[in-house]
């Protein structure tokens, strides 16, 4: 009946907001992967984000394409102080969206996981934004799921991400080179405004803003944003047991501040470091 159907959704719906919730998959997301993974002689059809390069080259290794794979989640940022008075890092900012970028990246492991999936291949990560929430950082993190050759699989059983395409990914196995996960992290650097920077920044009549110069506070910045980033993926890489990291994909943004510090109204800078690759190690196996 009616009633019963409406019934039964409700309950879906229930079960698959704990899921989020807990971090996991929706119910109909798990009951279509799992339904992929149980086929006999495998799925009969494949969706991928594959070029045709791509799925040539893997097939000539004897990898085949499962399914896309996704994992996503939008996340609130919580109260941070409005600037500071002395360089730090943002950790408000920093926590949302390593929070963020990890949630989505274990749905995605999920999905492949319950495709009954060896790796994931070619994943990349987009980060949005929303009208509706601006205090709201999101990422998605999308990849094609295959299941490898006995050979290529990995020693543990995981299931291996990667942000390599599929020529990278074949030639790192053809040079016996194994990709074994990926490494990402983000670090926010606030710098507020030193006298000099905002002399040269004012715009005002004393001069200093008529000489080229390097803000040398703002150079600062960036550089401390950058160092912990790559630490921290440097770090996650030494965890997994790699030799290096490959395909690293740096990506920065800033923005000012306007703020008054007693009398003075200046422009501080928050810049926003995003760091991510493959970790990789030598296995002629």
């Amino acid at each position: 009946t009616n009633a019963e159907a409406a019934e039964v959704a409700g309950q879906r719906a229930e079960e698959s907001r704990r899921r989020i919730e807990a971090g996991g998959l929706p119910v109909a997301a798990e009951e279509r992967l799992r339904q992929l993974a149980s086929a006999e002689g495998g799925p009969s059809l494949f969706t991928s984000d594959l070029s045709v390069q791509e799925f040539t080259l893997l097939a000539g290794l004897g990898v085949q394409p499962l399914t896309q794979v996704m994992g996503s989640s939008i996340y609130n940022v919580g109260w941070q102080p409005v600037y500071f008075n002395s360089p730090t890092e943002v950790t408000v900012l920093s926590g949302a969206y390593n929070e963020s970028r990890r949630l989505a990246l274990g749905r995605l492991l999920e999905e492949a996981q319950l495709a009954a999936a060896d790796a994931v291949v070619g994943v990349r990560i987009v980060r949005g934004a929303h009208d509706w929430a601006a205090r709201a950082i999101e990422f998605i993190a999308v990849g094609t799921a295959v299941r490898l050759t006995p050979d290529m699989r990995h020693p543990d059983g995981g299931t291996v991400l990667t942000d390599l395409t599929g020529q990278e990914f074949v030639q790192l196995c053809r040079a016996g080179i194994r990709p074994i996960g990926i490494a990402a992290h983000t670090s926010v650097q606030y710098v507020p405004a030193s006298w000099q920077t905002q002399q040269a920044t004012s715009g005002g009549w004393s001069g200093a803003s008529w000489v080229n110069q390097e803000l040398g506070d703002f150079t600062r910045g960036v550089y401390a944003a950058r160092e912990k980033a790559v630490g921290a993926a440097a770090r996650q890489a030494r965890e997994l047991g790699a030799d290096g990291l490959v395909g690293v994909q740096i990506s920065e943004h800033a923005r000012t501040h306007s703020v008054r510090r007693g009398m003075i109204d200046c422009e501080d800078l928050e810049v926003t470091f995003h760091v991510m690759g493959t970790a990789i190690r030598e296995d002629p196996a």
